[in-house]
């Protein structure tokens, strides 16, 4: 695999799991466990597959559907966009603050964020 793809595939990733962290109670049961195993274990569709009993092209069509559907949730919803825009707002302040004490505490509100 080259390094742009690579590069690329680690990004969807983070993407994928950061749309998870948020709208993941939004998917069934079924559609976590098969989730998680594919992007946040690192399992292999054939592997996902043989767990599950089920075809790998299902496991597959899952995978897509869930990504589609977490993809959907931010589009309509925008509440990863929105705590990025807060992050970035706070992270401002925390820079142009000359109080220590107020930077702390701006640092704790982004890493809770």
């Amino acid at each position: 695999m080259s390094l742009d793809k690579t590069e690329d595939r680690l990004k969807e990733i983070v993407e994928l799991t950061r749309l998870y962290d948020v709208y993941g109670p939004l998917l069934s049961d079924h559609k976590k466990e098969i989730f998680e195993s594919y992007v946040l274990d690192n399992y292999s569709l054939g592997e996902i597959a043989d767990q599950v009993g089920m075809s790998r092209q299902g496991v597959r069509d899952i995978v897509k559907r869930c990504s589609k559907e977490l993809v959907e949730a931010e589009e309509k919803l925008g509440f990863l966009n929105k705590m990025d825009n807060i992050s970035k707002k706070i992270d401002e302040a925390r820079n142009k603050s000359k109080d220590p004490e107020m930077s702390e505490m701006l640092y704790e509100i982004v890493s809770m964020i």
